[in-house]
């Protein structure tokens, strides 16, 4: 959807909508369609692009009188945008209007306003939550894709709890907050609202940055033995929302979080500090002169006005007093959290009616901030999620909070533990895809991508030395094929990486992870000899930090390059578990590697293996073969033939003498090498690995399905052609040699006799099948064939008394049923036909 096409949505859901209430502002449809315009005709790629916006009215917004919702407050539109708002713009967001709020920011209930109470997105007799009010309805209504508020006590998180959204709080300070009416100066943040995860983190890196710095070690990501902290007790909650609060905790366990109870007691005391202490003193610094003297104005709201002129009457000496109180609450908490990297809380207590605020505005306020108003005073970052929904239909929300600079490990737990609303949406509401690193990499955190290639991989032993710096793993990569991969002669063995002509090189398995630069050079430091950093290329182009080696510790180990990675090297030269023929047997096999010396690792080529007892199929189909474009054998042409040459088809029995296997080729597309096909076989972390014996080469293996029965039938025709009928589960496999005295001359390839013989002899080298499928629905449909015009027949064997006839096409690709005897019968039972 385009800005412009975006836009019209907005506006005709904002009038289909009808609440007037969200707004204070709503600027014209025409100065929005204008903006809308500048963003689809940018050659720029635009984070936000296509994605409408609305601004609490406490944060200017040019052109727009900034009120913080009393309208005597300011003395003109704004002259130019907070910050926070150009880099909404710059980032291709359409602003189309202010939104309306609990006065200058103070409260959690969204009551509080001349412009009237903002009512609730889906139940409008139920509060909203505040004083962001405006900004998360205009979000759960699908008005607006994001939306800016501020927080002090909660105001970005109680409403985005109610309102079943994502609200996320970042660390104080690392978002500006000049163009902000100020709440509490040394507590407020600007926080963001969206529907969703990916939205809320594109939104909140684009608005974040130049402001306070990132600790050197914030992390980047959640640790993989992440320890996260939840109230013993839970004070203000139903035994519903206690229940579901417990159902969040669960999701996190379930992936592998630790779960601590801790003792919240000295979190709530801190909280109780910011209205019944000396804290609140900062309401009347930001705005207490305006309200003193405009007391008796019908737009001030009474209770705000109350709250904001009795701050002016606490004395310095209480605020300095609960200044210290406030400190050693944050080192209690501190140490009661402990090495807990997170904690996870309820964000509100209750969804209250308009009514039960409107009886006891000031009560029902203070229970809403009982999980909130700690969080910036201890310098908390938070971001909150929707937990589902109670039996009343209210909307549940969790909070994940961690230290200063940690939001990057807050937002993965918190997408752990999401449910999504099943709140209202109207239609054209938009999002973006996921971030492809987290806010802070893009905020001024200072991060490098590390290319690592050995011990470093994830589940490899040191990759803990990351972990614990922070690190966040970005996934597998190649490198460009310009590198060589040795064992290293040092202990523990370690792989080398080193960068070679071109030509010489192949493309080396690794991962990349991002670490925060000061980090890396912390993680520099103690890397080991001869191990070094240095620049590397991806097979994609792009260059970063990677894993190096001395010269003479590369001349002094083993090329292991054919491999194509550290860990496939591990696991076909280590020692695995002893395989017994119950492993292999009734089994479909999908190869993931091969592996041989001078040859890069294929990957690619689609090969499969089905093994019943004692019968076996193999069928191998390289990748890019080239189209097959005849429809019978007697179409095939030259050209066709040599394809089905690249091949690789065969099948017989399988011999195992103690370590050794033979899978003995009764039928081969190829001539018989001289060598039999014999190989050692180990188990290792659920993969098969093969290993030649007479050849050097490595095969990983991988079982698709295990089955203890199957039919397994060894064929021949009235004319001595071979044949097999396999099936295991729902795969099945069937092969039809060729007629007797057809084969390529002795010591002659298969491409070689099909190059140079005659068409008709051609074909009739290439008269052999080797085809596999599955069964559905009593149809055994082929899947993949050496004869390509095969797939998609079915099979359709029928089972006699010691025969069977299967549906194939003669070499004009007429319909025909072929006969077979039953040679040998080997199913355990048989399977139904």
């Amino acid at each position: 959807m385009s800005a412009v096409e975006r836009v019209r949505a907005a506006y005709a859901a904002i009038a289909a909508a009808d609440r007037p209430e969200i707004w204070i502002t709503l600027r014209p449809l025409t100065d929005a369609l204008a903006d809308a315009e500048q963003v689809d005709a940018s050659d720029k790629s635009l984070p936000l692009a296509g994605l409408v916006a609305a601004v609490k009215n406490n944060i200017d917004i040019a052109g727009i009188a900034t009120t913080a919702a009393c309208p005597g407050y300011a003395d003109g539109p704004a002259a130019a945008d907070a910050t926070v708002v150009t880099r909404l713009r710059a980032a291709g967001a359409v602003i189309i209007g202010a939104t309306n709020l609990d006065q200058f920011a103070t409260g959690l209930v969204g009551t509080r306003s001349p412009h009237g109470a903002v009512r609730d997105s889906r139940r409008p007799e139920y509060i909203s939550g505040g004083s962001s009010s405006g900004s998360a309805v205009a979000v759960a209504l699908g008005l607006v894709d994001i939306a800016l508020g501020t927080d002090t006590a909660g105001s970005g998180r109680v409403p985005a709890a109610l309102q079943g959204i994502v609200g996320i709080k970042p660390t104080l300070g690392v978002v500006p907050t000049d163009g902000v009416v100020p709440a509490c100066r040394s507590y407020d943040c600007v926080t963001v609202f969206a529907r969703d995860i990916d939205t809320a983190d594109t939104a909140v890196g684009v608005i974040a940055g130049g402001a306070r710095h990132f600790p050197a070690d914030a992390p980047l990501a959640a640790p993989p033995l992440t320890r996260v902290a939840v109230p013993r007790a839970l004070p203000g909650l139903s035994p519903e929302w206690a229940q579901a609060f417990r159902a969040a905790a669960d999701r996190l366990a379930t992936n592998d979080i630790e779960i601590v109870e801790i003792d919240l007691d000295p979190f709530l005391e801190a909280a109780r500090l910011l209205y019944d202490g000396g804290l609140v003193a900062e309401r009347h610094d930001a705005v207490g002169a305006f309200v003193d003297a405009h007391r008796d104005d019908e737009d001030l709201d009474p209770t705000v006005a109350g709250i904001i002129a009795a701050a002016g009457a606490v004395p310095a000496t209480r605020l300095l007093a609960d200044r210290v109180r406030l400190d050693e609450l944050t080192a209690t908490a501190m140490a009661e959290l402990g090495d807990c990297h997170a904690l996870l809380i309820p964000t509100t207590t209750g969804h209250p009616t308009i009514a039960e605020v409107n009886a006891d505005p000031v009560g029902v306020n203070s229970r809403m901030g009982t999980y909130t108003n700690f969080c910036n005073l201890m310098d908390l970052c938070a971001v909150a999620v929707p937990s589902g929904t109670d039996a009343q239909g209210t909307q549940f929300g969790v909070s994940v909070l961690a230290r200063a600079g940690a939001d990057a490990l807050a937002l993965d737990l918190a997408r752990m533990v999401t449910l999504h609303s099943a709140g209202v949406t109207l239609p054209g509401a938009a999002s973006v895809p996921a971030p492809a690193a987290p806010w802070p990499a893009r905020a001024g955190l200072d991060t490098t991508a590390l290319l690592v290639v050995g011990a470093h991989l994830r589940g490899q032993p040191l990759a803990w030395q990351l972990d614990d710096r922070g690190a966040r793993w970005c996934g597998p990569v190649r490198t460009a094929p310009r590198y060589r991969l040795a064992r290293l002669d040092t202990d523990p063995p370690k792989p080398g990486l080193a960068r070679v002509a071109p030509g010489d090189g192949a493309a080396i398995y690794g991962e990349l992870w991002l670490i925060g630069t000061a980090m890396l050079g912390d993680f520099l430091a103690a890397l080991p000899a001869p191990m070094s950093l240095g620049r590397a290329t991806l097979a994609d182009g792009t260059e970063v930090v990677g894993f190096g080696c001395t010269a003479e510790a590369w001349d002094a180990g083993q090329d292991i390059t054919h491999h194509g990675d550290w860990p496939g090297y591990l696991r076909r030269v280590g020692r695995g578990a002893e395989v017994t023929r119950s492993d292999l047997s009734h089994r479909s096999w999908r190869r993931l590697a091969m592996a041989v010396p001078g040859a890069v690792v294929d990957t690619t080529t689609e090969v499969q293996w089905l093994q019943a007892g004692e019968l076996y199929i193999d069928l191998r189909t390289p990748a890019g073969m080239a189209e097959i474009t005849g429809r019978a054998l007697d179409e095939l042409t030259r050209e066709d033939l040599l394809a089905l040459c690249e091949q690789q088809a065969f099948a017989g029995r399988l011999e195992d003498d103690g370590a050794e296997w033979t899978w003995w080729r009764e039928v081969d597309l190829h001539p018989a090498d001289p060598l039999p096909d014999r190989g050692g076989l180990h188990l290792i972390d659920g993969i098969l690995v093969e290993t030649g014996i007479g050849r050097d080469y490595f095969e990983d293996w991988a079982a698709e399905t295990h089955e203890v029965s199957g039919l397994e039938l060894a064929l021949h025709d009235d004319t001595g052609r071979p044949g097999l009928l396999l099936r295991v589960g729902a795969h099945f496999g069937y092969v039809r040699g060729r007629a007797a005295g057809i084969a390529p001359a002795p010591g002659m390839s298969l491409r070689d006799a099909v190059a140079c013989a005659d068409l008709e002899s051609a074909r009739a080298l290439l008269d052999l099948e080797v085809s596999l499928g599955t069964v559905e629905d009593d149809r055994w449909l082929i899947s993949r064939s050496t004869l390509p015009f095969r797939v998609g027949d079915d099979l359709a064997p029928e089972l006699g008394s010691g025969e069977i006839t299967v549906a194939e096409r003669d070499t004009a690709g007429t319909p025909v049923r072929r006969r077979w005897t039953v040679a040998l019968d080997r199913s355990e039972p048989l399977l139904a036909l």
